[in-house]
């Protein structure tokens, strides 16, 4: 489970260095401890192109969950995030479990969470078959 937890974030640093604090999409003592999501900015003078093919890539994903990436504008960094959980204006509660078993319900939330957790290898595998088109990525365009 621990692999499935940094997958996204190695498969991202293949097609560019990835600068982040945080790795880990989830809490490893606690797997619905808050929503998956991934922050992450590539290490480029012009990452907005790269980002902009990514969110193609992750548009075009079939899985559990439709995921996206999203990036405000006063932030440096995106978030790869299943799309239920980016819905919802957490207003600063999006840590905190309690507050999407209130949205959700238990049930509903674990399966989101358990769902969510299924697409993450798969998303990774997406995303490196888009590799081919990605890694002849020029910064320099």
């Amino acid at each position: 489970m621990e692999k499935i937890n940094s997958i996204l974030f190695e498969t991202l640093n293949e097609t560019s260095p990835v600068r982040t604090a945080k790795v880990s999409m989830y809490p490893v003592d606690d797997i619905y401890g808050h929503p998956p999501f991934l922050r992450f900015g590539f290490a480029l003078k012009n990452e907005e192109k790269l980002i902009s093919i990514l969110k193609n890539v992750v548009n075009e994903f079939k899985g559990n969950l439709r995921w996206l990436i999203r990036k405000k504008p006063e932030s440096k960094n995106c978030i790869l995030i299943p799309e239920i959980f980016e819905e919802i204006l957490s207003e600063g509660q999006f840590y905190k479990k309690d507050f999407w078993i209130e949205q959700f319900g238990e049930n509903i939330y674990k399966h989101y969470i358990d769902a969510a957790l299924q697409d993450i290898p798969e998303l990774a595998i997406h995303l490196k078959k888009a590799f081919p088109n990605v890694a002849n990525f020029n910064p320099l365009e």
